[in-house]
C-alpha cells in the first residue's frame, strides 16, 4: 500500500542520499543544502574516479562536467544502468556526460544562449518531479514579495551560452518545462526534462543552465531545491516500497546498445509518438503572480546584471544619488555595490533591501548576486 508524503519525507530524512559533483560554472552546494536528506555530500570533479557512486539515490553532475577525467565517464553509466541510479545533469554536461555515456536520446542543439532570463511552461503540473511547484511559485516560498512582481510569471535563469537541447527520441524522452521564449530564440524549447535506461530503474535527468540560478522570485529562494526534492522523494519512495513506480516515462527494456536508431525531430506536447500523454500546447501552465496561465510569449527577455562591489567610494562623485534615492556617498562609511548591467549604485543596506525585488531598481535586469 502506498503511504502518505509524511511517511515519504521520513524515509528521505533518514535513508535519502545524494552527491553533488561540482563544476566550474555549477555551485550545488547552495542548493542542496536546502534539500532534506540523510547524506548531502559534494565533492570535487576530479574525486570522481574513486567515489562509489552505487551508495547514492541521486547523483548531480554540475556544469561543465569535463573537468570529470574521461576514465570516470563510464561510470555514469553503470551507475545508472547496473545500479538503477537517478543521475541529475546541468547544462554543458549534455556534451561531456549525457551525449557520451547514453548517446541517442537528447543531445546538444548546436546554439548557445545568451545571458537571459526566460519564461517557462510547466508541461505536466502533476508529476511527482514538480509536486506543489506550481503553487509555491504563485503564493508560496518562491514567490516574489516586494512590490515589483515578476512580469514573466515562472522564469528560467540561463547562464551566458547555455545549451539548448534537442530531443532525439520524443517517445522516450519525457519533458517537463519547456520555454517557448528559448524555442523562439534559439530553435528547441525543453528546460527540464528525463528518460529512463535499462532494467533497474536507472533515470538520466537533464535541465538546461545551472541549479543555482534557479531562484524563484525571492533571493535566497531556489526552485530549484524544490525540484531536486521532489526526485529524491520519488526515488527513495519507490526505492522503499512506499510510492508506486512513476508512469511519467515509457516503460521499456534496455534501449542503450540496441540497434533502434533515433528518430529525429522535438515533439511538441500532443505530438506523442511514444507512450507518455503530455498535455497539449494550450494546457501549459506557466504559473503567474496574478493567478491567470501565461499562454504566449513575454513581450521581451529579461536581462541579467551582476552586483559589483565598489573598492573606491571615494571616486563616486557627491551629486551621485543612491538608486533608492537615500541619499548619497559623501562621508558614508559602510560598503557601496552597483549594478553590472546599468552601473547604479546602492548603499549596501538599500542594496539588501533591493535583493527581496530580485531586480536592480533603475534598469529592471534580474541581480545575480
Amino acid at each position: 500500500m502506498a503511504g502518505t508524503k509524511k511517511d515519504v519525507v521520513k524515509a528521505v530524512e533518514e535513508h535519502g542520499k545524494i552527491l553533488a559533483i561540482e563544476g566550474k560554472y555549477e555551485k550545488p552546494k547552495k542548493v542542496i543544502k536546502h534539500c532534506y536528506a540523510s547524506v548531502k555530500e559534494v565533492i570535487k570533479p576530479r574525486k570522481v574516479p574513486k567515489e562509489d557512486l552505487s551508495k547514492y539515490d541521486m547523483v548531480l553532475v554540475g556544469c561543465p562536467g569535463s573537468e570529470i577525467p574521461k576514465s570516470a565517464i563510464s561510470k555514469f553509466r553503470d551507475y545508472v544502468l547496473m545500479d538503477g541510479g537517478w543521475l541529475y545533469t546541468t547544462d554543458w554536461c549534455l556534451r561531456t556526460i549525457v551525449e557520451n555515456a547514453f548517446p541517442g536520446y537528447i543531445r546538444w542543439a548546436g546554439q548557445k544562449t545568451a545571458d537571459a532570463v526566460v519564461a517557462c511552461q510547466i508541461v505536466d503540473p502533476h508529476h511527482p518531479f514538480l509536486d506543489g511547484l506550481a503553487f509555491e511559485l504563485k503564493k508560496g516560498k518562491y514567490a516574489s514579495k516586494g512590490p515589483k512582481k515578476n512580469k514573466s510569471g515562472f522564469s528560467w535563469w540561463l547562464e551566458d551560452k547555455s545549451f539548448p537541447i534537442t530531443v532525439d527520441r520524443p517517445d522516450l524522452v519525457v519533458v517537463l518545462i519547456r520555454s517557448r521564449e528559448i524555442g523562439k530564440k534559439w530553435g528547441e524549447d525543453p528546460v527540464l526534462c528525463y528518460f529512463d535506461v535499462g532494467k533497474k530503474g536507472g533515470r538520466v535527468i537533464h535541465q538546461i543552465s545551472h541549479t543555482h540560478l534557479q531562484k524563484g522570485g525571492k533571493s535566497g529562494k531556489f526552485a530549484s531545491a524544490m525540484i531536486l526534492t521532489n526526485i529524491l522523494d520519488e526515488k527513495v519512495g519507490i526505492k522503499h516500497g512506499i510510492k508506486k513506480k512513476s508512469s511519467g516515462a515509457p516503460n521499456y527494456q534496455e534501449y542503450y546498445g540496441t540497434s533502434q536508431q533515433p528518430t529525429s525531430g522535438v515533439a511538441w506536447a500532443g505530438q506523442q509518438s511514444g507512450g507518455y500523454n503530455a498535455p497539449n500546447q494550450g494546457d501549459y501552465v506557466t504559473p503567474s503572480q496574478n493567478g491567470n496561465a501565461d499562454s504566449g510569449l513575454t513581450p521581451e527577455l529579461v536581462g541579467t546584471a551582476k552586483v559589483v562591489e565598489v573598492t573606491d567610494v571615494k571616486s563616486i562623485p557627491s551629486s551621485q544619488k543612491c538608486a533608492l534615492g537615500d541619499g548619497n556617498f559623501v562621508d558614508y562609511q559602510g560598503r557601496v555595490f552597483k549594478c553590472g548591467g546599468c552601473g547604479a549604485f546602492y548603499h549596501e543596506n538599500c542594496l539588501n533591501i533591493q535583493l527581496q525585488t530580485g531586480m536592480c531598481k533603475i534598469c529592471e535586469r534580474i541581480f545575480l548576486y
